[in-house]
């Protein structure tokens, strides 16, 4: 799914006027019913706790553009359909975008109760679980921080006790993703009902949790226009997964699957390596091979039966090459530590590759210490850094905006992928485009989830899936899984073991081949 910026969304509504063709009101209209549609239905859960419908209320705060005008239709649609609405306006209705004046007079003819904020004190007395309140103050188009009135407005909305509704994008968001200042005015909304397409800042952690739950609307913008219009930014849902999984021919053997070589594993972490393998093997690789020491080995052997071991040297995890020649694809880094011998061994692996390479970790922690190794890459290396390690690798702790551009900067200049690990963890290609997750849960914020997604990815490219494909169909499954093991566990409870062990209803719900 295509996620658009603010420019390409104006394109998109005027190559839909255009060429449908329908006027501009009409569209807005047909926003303002669409969310309306939503707000009807889920009204009993909106005003959970209050008994009667006759009592649920809805207050609907409007700028004078085009986001205030489609709080307008949503008004009329709910006082048509028998609703309590108070309608209060930020600024001169007069003076208003041209559909938001021809909305203005429909509604007033309806004889809507609608109020004029001038000040703080036009506000009205905060409401309670029998009131909702609508934010369709400024849209997408505001691109500066809101000040004075209007960030007095925003300040009652997220005080108030009552559910908040914001129309497309929170007022006070930037609609590209700039995040906001500390101290900003920005509303807190509980659900954000956004039209046809996510936006990027429901995916940046300084921004999303401005959104609450948001629902995707379409709202019919022209499918001409979405199909051809080109974007750096994509997100990757169910549908997307369903399609790039590959079936399995009913000849298939191990050798089909690939042979995955995973160098993990020290001294105080040994069940990184065994979390990893496990990773790889129920994402279906056919064979799994760990690279440890002799300690590690045995745990490797007493814990995951289906694992075999390569053994190092050394006496703590990885300190020279096994024989490279056997594996389809090596993932190196869980659990390494960082120690010489092994910074060493790391830059012969990097210089010896000639099978696809993941490295997560302390192999990227190592790559940090050793920028200049980043021009060696093989091509099509897949680095999977969390925050701290990408912030290490570039030197710096930027916003998540400006993590997703180094990100895209790293791929085009070294033709690498890097999966940047967090919410909606984002998959950069060496194109410079970047895929946003869709599936996950603050449950997987704990050590080892991370091991775990190593492995699938490794797995994936074993078995013969393009880089790409292996990046986001291993993100995406690990972070499913996550999500059915957290129907039976909590966001405290949740561990790698119970993320490994719902990869295969991940599969499932995929569909069967």
């Amino acid at each position: 799914m295509k996620i658009l910026n603010t420019g390409q969304i104006r394109r998109a509504d005027a190559y839909t006027i255009e060429h449908e063709p329908i006027s501009s009101v009409a569209l807005m209209e047909r926003a303002g019913e669409k969310c309306f549609d939503w707000i009807y239905q889920n009204a009993p859960s909106l005003f959970a706790g209050v008994e009667e419908e006759k009592n649920f209320l809805f207050r609907i705060f409007c700028g004078i553009g085009n986001n205030g005008g489609d709080g307008l239709v949503i008004a009329g649609l709910l006082h048509r359909h028998g609703y309590s609405v108070e309608v209060y306006i930020l600024g001169d209705a007069e003076k208003g975008s041209a559909e938001f004046v021809h909305e203005h007079q429909k509604l007033s003819k309806r004889k809507v109760k609608m109020f004029r904020i001038a000040s703080k004190k036009d506000t009205p007395a905060t409401g309670g679980s029998e009131t909702v309140l609508i934010d369709a103050l400024f849209g997408i188009g505001l691109n500066r921080p809101v000040i004075g009135l209007g960030a007095e407005v925003i300040s009652f909305l997220n005080e108030s006790p009552s559910k908040v509704i914001s129309i497309d994008i929170p007022s006070g968001i930037d609609g590209d993703g700039r995040p906001p200042e500390k101290g900003e005015a920005v509303v807190k909304a509980d659900y954000t009902l956004t039209f046809q397409l996510p936006k990027l800042p429901f995916f940046l952690r300084e921004t999303a949790p401005y959104a609450g739950q948001v629902v995707v609307l379409d709202i019919g913008l022209h499918a001409g226009f979405l199909n051809e219009v080109s974007t750096d930014h994509h997100l990757f849902t169910m549908r997307d997964a369903g399609q790039v999984r590959q079936s399995r021919g009913v000849f298939s053997h191990k050798g089909t699957f690939g042979h995955t070589l995973i160098i993990a594993g020290s001294k105080g972490k040994r069940g990184a390596a065994t979390l990893a393998a496990a990773g790889a093997l129920r994402a279906g690789a056919g064979l799994v091979t760990v690279h440890t020491d002799e300690e590690g080995g045995g745990i490797i052997h007493s814990t995951l039966h289906e694992a075999m071991v390569s053994t190092d040297p050394g006496k703590n995890g990885f300190t020279a090459l096994p024989d490279l020649g056997a594996y389809d694809v090596i993932a190196v880094g869980p659990g390494l530590g960082t120690s010489e011998e092994t910074a060493r061994a790391l830059k012969l692996l990097i210089q010896e590759a000639k099978v696809p390479l993941v490295m997560d970790a302390d192999a990227v922690n190592i790559l940090a210490e050793n920028p200049t190794w980043m021009a060696f890459l093989p091509p099509s290396t897949i680095l999977t850094p969390h925050p701290g390690e990408f912030a290490r690798l570039i030197g710096e702790k930027p916003s998540h905006m400006e993590s997703t551009r180094k990100q895209s900067e790293l791929c085009k200049r070294f033709g690498i992928y890097i999966v940047l690990k967090g919410a909606h963890t984002s998959v950069g290609l060496p194109d410079g485009q970047l895929i946003f997750n869709d599936s996950g849960n603050p449950g997987m914020a704990t050590g080892g989830m991370g091991d775990v997604l190593t492995g699938i990815i490794a797995s994936l490219l074993g078995q013969g899936y393009g880089a790409m494909d292996a990046c986001a169909l291993g993100v995406f499954v690990h972070g499913l899984a996550g999500d059915l093991a957290l129907e039976r566990q909590s966001v405290e409870s949740l561990l790698p073991s119970d993320v490994i062990a719902g990869m295969g209803a991940a599969f499932k719900a995929l569909g069967e081949e």
